[in-house]
């Protein structure tokens, strides 16, 4: 449940800080609740069609291959989740001055009003992609059952629409930095733990050899079958029999994402510089 509120309350948060900037942007122009609202509707739909074809897939490949398909569907939201975490630190700034810029241009009427809806569509999109991604991940994992997912998920619905609001309103202005990078790592060793599980996978599909069987034993301490141990492994990758593989890829996953994640603005400020002319 926590994993599932995680993930949806940092998901949720970044439609809340783009709505909060769309709308800011925005005062005074008539109508933009109902813009804001159908760019809402059109993202979520197109997530739920996300949803539904993911798992159309899983019920059509069942028994063929099945941890293949629930490795890509780990290692994509990796994918998805790490590029996330970066691309917002790096082009934080950048896009809440691009958005800022495309509401006043409705405002003076030199751009179309449906790009309103664009931009709330396409953010939304988006992040409930990564929702249904990671989501999928967790009940393909096993770790959690389908009821604690779901109030995992309206518990961070709650809370990120919660803070998005308090946000708007400048509430919380001055913590929003710190809210965000807390929040980032937590997502950084959240993918660690879905790459190991996706190397797991593949072990069971005979694709990646296990280096190692069990590197250690901590079952007597925190077993995986109770409720902490469940919800650590989809937390932080927990599993009490490690093999070598897994710790590979969880190690891989989270020094390399966790350097990116440090060192983003550094690197991507430094090929900007190289890119412009003398």
């Amino acid at each position: 449940m926590l994993p599932t509120a995680t993930i949806v309350f940092r998901e949720v948060l970044e439609i809340a800080l783009v709505l909060t900037i769309v709308m800011a942007a925005t005062q005074g122009m008539p109508k933009r609740f109902r813009l804001v609202l159908a760019g809402l509707g059109i993202g979520v739909a197109g997530a739920a069609v996300i949803a539904i074809f993911t798992d159309s897939i899983s019920q059509a490949i069942d028994g063929v291959g099945q941890e293949i398909f629930n490795a890509t569907i780990m290692f994509v939201a990796v994918g998805f989740l790490s590029w996330t975490v970066i691309w917002m630190k790096t082009h934080g700034q950048q896009l809440a001055t691009n958005l800022k810029q495309v509401g006043k241009d409705v405002v003076a009427g030199k751009k179309p009003l449906y790009m309103i809806v664009f931009v709330v569509a396409i953010a939304t999109l988006r992040e409930g992609a990564e929702i249904v991604l990671f989501t999928y991940g967790m009940m393909a994992s096993g770790a959690f059952s389908f009821p604690d997912i779901i109030l995992g998920g309206i518990l961070g619905l709650m809370g990120g629409s919660a803070v998005g609001l308090m946000l708007y309103f400048g509430l919380l202005k001055a913590a929003q930095r710190h809210l965000f990078t807390i929040t980032s790592w937590m997502l950084i060793v959240l993918t660690a733990g879905m790459a190991a599980q996706g190397a797991n996978f593949l072990i069971a599909a005979g694709i990646l050899p296990e280096i190692y069987p069990q590197v250690w034993d901590t079952s007597n301490i925190i077993s995986g079958h109770s409720f902490v141990g469940e919800t650590l492994s989809v937390l932080i990758g927990y599993t009490p029999r490690p093999t070598g593989m897994e710790l590979v890829f969880y190690a891989s996953a989270l020094i390399g994402v966790g350097l990116l994640y440090k060192y983003s603005n550094r690197l991507f400020s430094g090929r900007t510089n190289a890119a412009q002319p003398a």
